[in-house]
């Protein structure tokens, strides 16, 4: 939001974090150069500072001498007494800007409340340097409804090449795997990404590389977890197509091991059905339950179903809310029908990274209280057979809430960024489990785990 009333940001404020002053070269006409970032503390963030919230400062461009190298010309702002102020990126270096990118720049801001989005805005954004392209749409996300196109400036086809060399190194890893080159192919990802889509670029570089480098030890199933999970919660739109299809394309390939296979196809549907709510309707393992039904049961009223099963053919589930004001959830996933029904490739399971663990959400509908110890539990799913199966037993919410296992299971040693309190509540709610078989599967996990905490506590609550 722009304008000059009281209240009201200025339309023309810092899009990063780091400026610094610029010193005019002397008559020669030499290039100036930089003041301290930030007047010497780098530990403000310009984006907050006071003095941006005043009106009267406009986009800019200057050439500036970069400390090593030439000069270059670089985003900056101009103050109401004239002088200058360069946007710098993380390194400290100029965000640099095309002879005609801070007027560009300078007509988004203008129009925050109504972006144009036309096919031409969208090329030029594209040829602009890839930290001003970051910086611009960070501040689009935070501030904006940003039409979703804007975001296909961002160099897709890096993500797009990653995930179709990952999905090929899951296809037929073969005896030439981990011959490859060291560095990646497609060029960096970083965090160029974050603004249109969190926990997609971070696990799908690590992805590729793993494979690709055949990097030893327990780490794919943390990974290929994050990378679902952002899956599931990216805007499709704001990826453009081939982008969209090659991310689908590996996601079912990590779904041919079974733990994963729901959470995969569901992100794949997403990705590439013409409507992508629909198709998560199709596919969902969601339930809406109200607890209340308990009481009106008890005043001789219809209460309503109890519970509720879910999904079809590998992965099926039930969800029931007892009367004694608990809910249940049970799963199944038919080990060798997932397989059956994959899209080939894969990985097999490594058994150093512990059994997978399911995230079960409980969501309060109409600001209910939330659950008491907690919105998510971790349903741990063993081996029985040829299934994979689990069961917890928890605290119901009050009146309607939902119920979400669309979740991608992470294995329990990849559970060590969980607060303790959180596994204490899980395992708790995972009542068939008996301490034995905790310790058979905690004390093996490295000393720091909570895990190790959770359990001690959970002990000590056990009858003597």
């Amino acid at each position: 939001m722009s304008g000059t009333g009281p209240g009201v940001l200025p339309a023309h404020r810092p899009l990063s974090g780091w400026v610094a002053r610029f010193e005019p070269g002397d008559a020669s006409g030499a290039p100036g150069r930089l003041g301290p970032i930030n007047d010497g503390d780098e530990r403000t963030d310009a984006r907050t500072a006071a003095r941006f919230r005043a009106h009267g400062w406009t986009r800019a461009d200057v050439v500036v001498q970069q400390p090593a190298g030439g000069p270059v010309r670089a985003l900056a702002l101009r103050a109401p007494d004239g002088s200058l102020l360069v946007e710098l990126d993380d390194r400290g270096a100029p965000v640099e800007v095309s002879a005609d990118g801070a007027e560009l720049v300078a007509r988004l801001e203008e129009r925050w409340s109504d972006l144009p989005a036309d096919p031409a805005t969208v090329d030029r954004l594209a040829g602009e340097s890839l930290e001003l392209r970051y910086f611009l749409l960070h501040r689009l996300d935070l501030e904006t409804d940003a039409p979703a196109v804007l975001f296909h400036c961002l160099p897709w086809h890096r993500v797009e090449a990653a995930a179709r060399a990952a999905a090929a190194l899951l296809d037929a890893p073969g005896p030439g795997a981990g011959q490859g080159p060291r560095a990646a192919p497609y060029g960096e990802l970083r965090h160029w990404f974050t603004p249109a889509a969190t926990s997609l670029a971070g696990p799908l570089s690590v992805l590729e590389a793993g494979l690709r480098t055949v990097r030893p030890g327990p780490w794919f199933g943390r990974e290929a977890s994050a990378l679902l999970t952002g899956l599931l919660a990216v805007d499709p739109e704001r990826l453009p197509a081939p982008a969209r299809a090659a991310l689908a394309g590996l996601a079912l390939r990590i779904g041919a091991n079974p733990a994963l296979h729901h959470s995969a196809r569901l992100a794949a549907a997403r990705l590439t059905a013409p409507e992508p709510r629909a198709a998560v309707d199709g596919l969902a393992l969601t339930a809406r339950l109200d607890s209340a039904f308990v009481l009106r049961a008890a005043d001789g009223e219809d209460g309503g179903p109890a519970g509720t099963s879910l999904g079809r053919g590998p992965v099926e589930a039930e969800v029931t809310v007892t009367r004694g004001g608990r809910v249940t959830v049970e799963m199944e996933i038919d080990v060798f029908a997932a397989e059956a029904s994959g899209a080939g490739g894969g990985r097999d399971a490594d058994t150093a990274e512990g059994p997978p663990c399911q995230p079960v959400r409980l969501r309060p509908v109409d600001g209910t209280s939330g659950a008491p110890e907690g919105g998510r539990y971790w349903m741990l799913l063993d081996e029985a057979g040829p299934v994979l199966h689990g069961r917890i037993a928890v605290p119901a919410p009050a009146g309607r809430f939902d119920v979400d296992l669309d979740g991608p299971p992470v294995p329990l040693l990849f559970l060590d960024r969980v607060p303790p309190a959180e596994l204490l509540a899980s395992l708790r709610a995972n009542e068939r489990i008996g301490p034995a078989r905790w310790h058979e599967l905690v004390d093996g996990l490295p000393p720091r785990h909570p895990a190790h905490a959770a359990l001690a506590v959970y002990e000590g609550e056990l009858p003597a």
